[in-house]
C-alpha cells in the first residue's frame, strides 16, 4: 500500500457506525472545499473535445422571478419537523423562488459530503443537496469531489478508483477549510447511505465527476433500485460541456443542470448557445457580471447561482435574477432565507 495512504488513517474519531453520523462525535462548522470560497471548481480540460453529436432538443424549463425575503436568524437549530417541510422534489423545487441546494452538503460548514453534513443542511432547512461521485476500486459509488482523497483527508497521490472501499472507508473527511477547522472528522458516505436518507423528501443533484461514461449505468440502478420516483428525486449535473452524461441522464427521462462560468462565456461567447441545448436547468458563477446574467437567463432555463459562501453573496445573486443558490455556506445564509414566503 503506498506510503501515502498511512497519513490519513489515523483520526481521534476513533471507531464509529458509519451509517450513523451522529454516533461519531458532535461540533459544527465549515468544509475542506476549494469551492467554498469562490465558484465550482472546472470539470477538467474538456470543453469542446468532449461535444458528441448533434444536439438534441433539451428539456423545457421555465425560469422564475426570485421572490426573496430576509427574517431575523434562528436563535436555535431549526426542528427536524420544520427541516422536513423544507425538502423538496424537483417539480417543486424548481417552482419555489428562491431555492436552496446545499454545495457538498454545506462545504463550508461540515467535512464535505459526509452524512453527517448532509444531515446538518437538512436540518438547517436546506431545499435540496447536491453530491459529487467518485468509485472505488472494486465498485462502490461514494461522495468525493476529487480524483483523489488528498484534500479531503491528507493523504498523497490516493486516487480513489485505485483503492477499495475497505480502505477508502478507514478514512476520515478533515474539515481544515470549514469555519471550524477543529471539528471532528467524518467518514465517507456510500452513494446508497445518501440516498436512503434523503432522495424521498429533497432533490439530489448528483455528478459522477471524472467517472468513465459507460459506468453511468452503475449509477443509475443504485439509483433506481432505491429509489421510489427517481426522475423526481434525482437532477443530474455538470459542466457545461458533460454532453455525455447530460445525453444518458435525459434519455432516462431525468432533468440535468449544466454550470457555466462568466469569464468562460465572456472568452467564448458561443459556449452557452452550443451546449445550453442540453441542459433543462443552467448555472452560473454568482461574481458573474449582470449582462452576462441576463444572457443566460434569456435561455429562458431557470438558472441556479454557483457556489454561493455567503449571505452578502446570496443577496447579490438574487438581485441579479437568480432562481436557486447553490450554497456552500448553509449554516449563514439559510437560517436568513425565505423561498417564495414558503420554508
Amino acid at each position: 500500500m503506498p506510503a501515502g495512504y498511512a497519513t490519513a488513517h489515523a483520526d481521534a474519531d476513533g471507531p464509529a457506525n458509519f451509517d450513523d453520523p451522529l454516533s461519531i462525535g458532535v461540533t459544527n462548522a465549515h468544509t475542506c472545499d476549494m469551492s467554498s470560497a469562490g465558484p465550482e471548481p472546472k470539470r477538467g480540460p474538456s470543453r469542446r473535445a468532449v461535444l458528441i453529436g448533434a444536439g438534441a432538443v433539451a428539456l423545457a424549463g421555465a425560469g422564475t422571478g426570485a421572490a426573496f425575503a430576509l427574517r431575523p436568524p434562528a436563535a436555535t437549530e431549526q426542528p427536524a419537523e420544520a427541516a422536513e417541510t423544507a425538502g423538496r422534489l424537483a417539480t417543486r423545487l424548481l417552482d419555489t423562488p428562491g431555492f436552496t441546494v446545499a454545495h457538498h452538503g454545506g462545504s463550508r460548514d461540515w467535512p464535505e459530503e459526509s452524512l453527517y453534513a448532509y444531515k446538518r443542511s437538512v436540518s438547517a432547512g436546506i431545499n435540496a443537496l447536491e453530491v459529487s461521485l467518485a468509485r472505488s476500486s472494486d465498485g462502490v459509488w461514494f461522495g468525493l469531489h476529487d480524483t483523489t482523497l488528498d484534500r479531503t483527508s491528507g493523504t498523497f497521490h490516493i486516487e480513489a478508483a485505485d483503492y477499495t472501499w475497505a480502505e477508502i472507508n478507514a478514512l476520515r473527511i478533515k474539515p481544515p477549510s470549514t469555519g471550524t477547522p477543529g471539528q471532528a472528522t467524518r467518514p465517507y458516505a456510500r452513494f446508497e447511505s445518501i440516498l436512503d436518507a434523503h432522495a424521498s423528501t429533497h432533490t439530489l443533484f448528483v455528478d459522477p465527476k471524472a467517472a468513465d461514461p459507460s459506468r453511468f449505468g452503475e449509477v443509475f440502478a443504485i439509483i433506481e433500485k432505491r429509489v421510489s420516483a427517481p426522475t423526481e428525486s434525482i437532477i443530474a449535473k455538470g459542466y457545461c460541456t458533460s454532453i455525455p452524461w447530460a445525453t444518458e441522464s435525459r434519455s432516462r427521462g431525468y432533468r440535468g443542470w449544466g454550470f457555466y462560468y462568466a469569464n468562460e462565456i465572456a472568452a467564448e461567447p458561443s459556449l452557452l448557445t452550443d451546449t445550453q441545448d442540453y441542459w433543462s436547468v443552467l448555472g452560473l458563477d454568482y461574481g458573474g457580471a449582470s449582462g452576462q446574467w441576463a444572457g443566460v437567463r434569456s435561455m429562458g432555463k431557470p438558472v441556479i447561482a454557483h457556489v454561493v459562501p455567503s449571505l452578502e453573496a446570496a443577496r447579490a445573486a438574487l438581485a441579479l435574477g437568480a432562481d436557486g443558490l447553490m450554497l456552500s455556506g448553509v449554516a449563514e445564509t439559510v437560517p436568513h432565507l425565505t423561498a417564495g414566503g414558503a420554508q
